[in-house]
C-alpha cells in the first residue's frame, strides 16, 4: 500500500516518495490477472513523458501564436465583440428602431426582415418570389442596426427569428408558418396589393 501524506510530508514529497516506490514502468496487461497502473502511476508517468519531452525540444513548450497588428487593438477586439454579442440598446434608440420597424411595416404591403445567409429566410423569399409579388427586405445582418431591428421585432411580435414576415402589415410569422399557408399566398398577396 502506498503512503498517503501527513501532516509532516508535503504532497510534492508523497509524490516523489510514490515515484521511487513505484516499480510498475511499462507495465502491460499480458493476462486477465494482470494488475493495470494506477490512476498516479499514469499521472506520474506522463508528467515524466512530457518534461522529458520538453527538455529535448524548448522551441515547443510555448508556441506562441500570431496575433495580427490591426486585429489586435482593443478598439477592434469590442468592434468584433459587439457585433458578435449584440449591443446594449438604450430605451431611446429602441423607441427611434421600433417607429422605423413600424414605418418598414405600414408603408409596405409585403416586408420580410431577413439574413443573408439564413436558408430558411432565402425559401421564404423565393417562395414570395415565385408567387411574383412585390415586397420589401431587410437584411439585418448588411444594415448598423440589425440587432437593434430584431430586438424591436422581438419587443412588437414576440419573435426573434428571421424571417419574420409581414403581410398588409399583419405578422404572418417565420417561413415554416409562410410555407402552411402557401395555399392561401396568392390570395392574401392579391389583398394586400402586392401582385
Amino acid at each position: 500500500m502506498l503512503p498517503r501524506p501527513g501532516r509532516a510530508q508535503s504532497s510534492a514529497q508523497a509524490v516523489s516518495g510514490l515515484a521511487r516506490q513505484c516499480r510498475c514502468r511499462n507495465i502491460r496487461a499480458t493476462s486477465p490477472t494482470t494488475p493495470l497502473p494506477s490512476h498516479l502511476h499514469l499521472q506520474l508517468q506522463l508528467q515524466h513523458t512530457l518534461h522529458t519531452y520538453t527538455r529535448r525540444s524548448p522551441q515547443l513548450v510555448r508556441p506562441r501564436p500570431y496575433i495580427h497588428p490591426t486585429t489586435s487593438s482593443p478598439t477592434a477586439t469590442i468592434s468584433f465583440l459587439s457585433r458578435i454579442f449584440g449591443r446594449a440598446h438604450s430605451p431611446a434608440t429602441m423607441s427611434a428602431t421600433t417607429t422605423k420597424v413600424q414605418s418598414i411595416i405600414d408603408e409596405n404591403a409585403v416586408a420580410v426582415f431577413s439574413k443573408s445567409y439564413c436558408p430558411y429566410c432565402r425559401s421564404a423569399k423565393k417562395l414570395l418570389s415565385d408567387s411574383g409579388a412585390n415586397f420589401y427586405v431587410i437584411e439585418l445582418d448588411q444594415v448598423d442596426d440589425g440587432s437593434a431591428i430584431q430586438a424591436a421585432l422581438g419587443e412588437l411580435t414576440g419573435q426573434t427569428t428571421v424571417p419574420n414576415i409581414f403581410i398588409a402589415q399583419k405578422h404572418i410569422g417565420g417561413n415554416s408558418d409562410l410555407q402552411a399557408k402557401k395555399g392561401d399566398l396568392p390570395t392574401l398577396l392579391k389583398d394586400a396589393g402586392a401582385i
